[in-house]
């Protein structure tokens, strides 16, 4: 049986040392402030691009790596001989995953996979942490597919933004919208519903609204038995630290990680968003 080889986008989030570890692939995504062309998780640092975030006149843009790229990543798989699985951002979010769909037919590699993760940031880093776990355990590629199509239909995702300003001015808005125009100190929580951002409820206060995060993974997730927490955020290390003590005290996650948010996704979301997905802990456990 061919290996599995699990490749993926910046978009995922994924600490280096999980990326290494597991021998996962990752395309990156290109962050733009004005002329200036920085590599997704290359050669911009987290404490760097919020800094320009903060002080740019412009916001900055991001751009989908093209079909080439996805085919210079795959042919080093393919001269492997392995079984590909590409799990990628939501294709209501950006053309990623259209990219490397074209690079697939460019290649006219049977054994490539390409799935859309229908969401983003530590959704698909989890996503993609569960599949390289899955491959390395010697699972076939149709297993691994088979285990992301459980994970995408049983997980939630909330999330927190200090602000929609970036969200809308970056196009990526989705059903947020509803959100717009809310006043001081208000924070929206959002999730994700068929690969699109929409809102869920407002809360008055930060603290509140992280406390709202959790207590809505707890009631949902009550008799789920263990499960699998994975949080980021954007450079907001004491507001990480705070969620991380409310899952400890209120849910039942057996294995916690986190991620601090790439450029690409910040520059669509912005400063002081706290994130949390949580799934049942038998999917991330091969």
């Amino acid at each position: 049986m061919a290996k599995v080889r699990i490749v993926t986008d910046s978009t995922a989030d994924l600490p280096k040392e999980l990326v290494e570890k597991y021998g996962i692939t990752v395309v990156p995504l290109k962050v733009f402030f004005g002329a200036e062309c920085f590599i997704d998780g290359v050669d911009l640092s987290a404490a760097e691009f919020f800094s320009r975030l903060v002080t740019s006149k412009e916001l900055p843009t991001t751009s989908q790596p093209s079909p080439t790229e996805f085919v210079e990543y795959y042919h080093p798989l393919i001269d492997e001989g392995a079984d590909i699985i590409s799990i990628h951002i939501s294709a209501h979010m950006s053309g990623t995953l259209q990219s490397a769909q074209l690079a697939k037919t460019m290649l006219g590699y049977d054994n490539l996979e390409i799935i859309d993760s229908r969401s983003v940031s530590v959704v698909l880093g989890m996503l993609v942490l569960a599949a390289a776990r899955a491959a390395e355990a010697g699972c076939s590629r149709a297993e691994v597919v088979a285990l992301l199509q459980n994970i995408i239909s049983d997980h939630r995702i909330y999330f927190m933004v200090d602000t929609l300003e970036y969200l809308q001015r970056g196009g990526r808005i989705g059903k947020a919208q509803a959100f717009l125009g809310t006043i001081l100190n208000v924070k929206p929580l959002c999730t994700i519903l068929e690969g699109v951002i929409s809102p869920y409820e407002k809360v008055r206060g930060r603290k509140k609204a992280i406390n709202r995060l959790v207590q809505l993974l707890a009631e949902q997730y009550r008799d789920a038995g263990p499960l699998f927490c994975f949080m980021t955020h954007g450079n907001d290390p004491e507001g990480l630290q705070y969620l991380q003590n409310l899952v400890r005290d209120k849910l039942n996650c057996v294995e916690m990680m986190h991620s601090q948010m790439g450029s690409v996704v910040s520059t669509h979301v912005g400063p002081g968003i706290l994130g949390i997905v949580v799934c049942p802990q038998k999917y991330t456990q091969v």
